[in-house]
């Protein structure tokens, strides 16, 4: 699991060329709305075994266009820093850095530190799932029917036992009762 980008069978990665540009009002609304809370997701440097403290472990969100939450996985999961980089030392210093950082219990989650992040097929396919670092998941999925509902509000019981937050964001159609809607 530490070489893993993240649970491959439940999320796909976004890659760079799905987005035509890298920023919009839209990525950037969303980015500070999946920060909000994250954090400090930090331990007492003696005591890593403590459970991490999280202002809100959990959240959904909805986002009329997919692109929006395409770009917004790629500015958090490093993906940007990738392509960037200019060699690949450059690209495996990124990665190493990434794995420090998750390594370091006792330092506060910071704005630059990689998160995962993936599309699901549906919501219900995220039954069970258990995140490893900060994640952002996006689901494109119109209505999001009963089942769906029950995953997503057992995600949130869950949640406060959760090393890090997770954050959901529905892609297009209607928006759910629990899902916060992001407005740029």
């Amino acid at each position: 699991m530490f070489l893993q980008r993240f649970d491959g069978q439940r999320l796909r990665a976004v890659e760079p060329a799905e987005v035509s540009e890298r920023h919009c009002a839209g990525t950037r609304a969303l980015l500070h709305a999946c920060r909000l809370g994250a954090g400090p997701a930090n331990r007492p440097a003696l005591l890593p075994w403590v459970p991490p403290r999280i202002e809100w472990p959990f959240g959904v969100f909805h986002v009329s266009d997919p692109a929006v939450a395409h770009r917004a996985c790629l500015a958090l999961d490093g993906s940007w820093s990738l392509v960037d980089a200019a060699s690949s030392a450059a690209r495996l210093r990124v990665r190493l850095a990434a794995q420090a950082v998750d390594a370091a219990w006792w330092r506060a989650l910071a704005p630059q530190d990689a998160w995962d992040a993936g599309v699901a097929r549906t919501v219900v396919g995220l039954k069970g799932f258990r995140p490893r670092r900060a994640t952002l998941i996006v689901v494109q999925q119109a209505p999001v029917d009963e089942d769906g509902l029950q995953v997503l509000a057992e995600l949130e019981r869950q949640a406060w036992g959760w090393p890090r937050a997770v954050r959901v964001v529905l892609a297009g159609g209607p928006v759910p009762g629990m899902a916060r809607p992001i407005f740029w």
